[in-house]
């Protein structure tokens, strides 16, 4: 008889889906910091700009009288933005990761047949180190400087926040003020971008500070709306699948490559379709089915959902591409082992602890014979009635053994 392991997912406070929560302190540790960052940013960057001389702080050939920026405005974005942050597996060396974004108004030029910022991405990276490095040194944090296309902010060896620089058209910005003004808003004193002004940014002139490549067209809003419809198009079964799939590839892989972004383009593409074959209270059948798709899903290229001609498996390696495929089919028929091949909760429970670790429940009153399934399996239907009384039949002949299994090991089955 196959198993039902659904309560091992969501049951509280045991299930895995609570055990991939941080907490409420770790969180406000992180809103702290980030406000503070943002705090700092804001009060400073007037004076920074300025003493960073126009030679620097302006591409050579703007134009003098269009040499024109502003403090930037703040908007969350990435794991938190789309409530798919977990507890990391590892640590270290994996770290929970705020997002967040500044958005500077600046006037803009034409460059090269394209219009471009006419402040220089490198000295925005720049502005922001020298401010952020008093306050680093004052709270005991780590100013990381060398990644490509963000500054983190180490908090301790648990957390981190990582700012991503972008520009937007000035044009924009006084447009939103008036809107904001029009509603009795005052936009210009707020840290923070309201959604409303948020979505009101120009879709073709914001841009990405990137330390190689200058700037970079690049809207952060594209993908969280992506997958914020798929959310609401398809349930949130979407987003706990995607939580559980960056949970098993976080036990894997302590170090890695393979982007939590792509294991959530694999989820909707399951539930895009084949949505009404799986059943919204099922999160174990659900992570299977998305699971038997996975090997392929990671064996070919992964277009960008939202980004014509990119992609979310950029730089792969064959090797490491040979590695997330092998540890997708291990998944997918473990999986498949634990919930369709065995009555056995022990057996079951372990084969789901093989894949998520130790955060998955070793309480074996969670992992139920399912007479529904095999009954579906087999072609036969099982009146209701004689489904409920096998099910409480076996539930009750084994429960003095689980008890038993439970009390002697303190909960934890041995």
């Amino acid at each position: 008889m196959p198993i039902n392991a659904h309560k091992a997912f969501v049951s509280r406070p045991s299930g895995y889906k609570f055990s991939l929560d941080i907490s409420e302190k770790q969180k406000q540790t992180l809103r702290n910091a980030r406000d503070d960052i943002r705090s700092e940013i804001s009060s400073q960057f007037g004076s920074f700009a300025k003493a960073l001389g126009d030679q620097v702080l302006f591409e050579d050939k703007a134009p003098v009288l269009v040499r024109s920026y502003q403090t930037p405005k703040f908007k969350m974005q990435g794991s938190f933005s789309y409530d798919t942050c977990n507890q990391p597996a590892h640590v270290p060396p994996q770290e929970i990761d705020l997002d967040d974004g500044l958005f500077m108004p600046v006037s803009y030029f034409q460059k090269g047949g394209d219009r471009s910022p006419v402040v220089q991405s490198a000295a925005y990276f720049s502005i922001i180190e020298r401010i952020l490095a008093p306050l680093c040194d004052k709270k005991g944090w780590e100013l990381v400087t060398d990644k490509p296309s963000c500054i983190r902010v180490k908090i301790d060896e648990t957390m981190h926040t990582d700012l991503a620089l972008y520009s937007v058209p000035d044009t924009d910005f006084q447009r939103i003020v008036k809107h904001a003004q029009s509603r009795g808003v005052d936009f210009t004193a707020e840290l923070m971008m309201e959604d409303t002004a948020y979505r009101m940014l120009s879709h073709d002139e914001m841009m990405l500070a990137h330390r190689n490549e200058g700037w970079m067209k690049s809207d952060p809003r594209k993908l969280e709306d992506w997958f914020v419809d798929a959310v609401k198009q398809y349930g949130e079964q979407v987003r706990t699948v995607s939580r559980y799939l960056k949970g098993w590839k976080d036990f894997q892989w302590p170090e890695g490559r393979l982007a939590s972004i792509a294991l959530m383009a694999a989820v909707v593409s399951v539930f895009e379709k084949a949505s009404a074959a799986i059943a919204s209270d099922r999160d174990d059948l659900a992570l299977l089915r998305v699971a038997e798709d996975l090997p392929d899903f990671l064996a070919n290229d992964i277009p960008n959902p939202v980004v014509d001609g990119a992609r979310l498996d950029q730089g792969w390696s064959p090797e490491e591409r040979s590695d997330f495929v092998a540890k997708a089919s291990v998944l997918a028929e473990r999986l498949k082992e634990a919930l369709t091949q065995t009555s056995d909760r022990a057996a079951a429970f372990k084969a789901l602890q093989d894949q998520f670790g130790g955060r998955i429940p070793d309480d074996l009153t969670l992992y139920v014979p399912d007479a529904g399934l095999e009954t579906k399996e087999s072609g036969l239907a099982a009146p209701a009635a004689l489904t409920l009384g096998m099910v409480d039949k076996v539930d009750a002949e084994q429960s003095n053994d689980l008890a038993a299994v439970n009390k002697q090991g303190g909960g934890r089955y041995g």
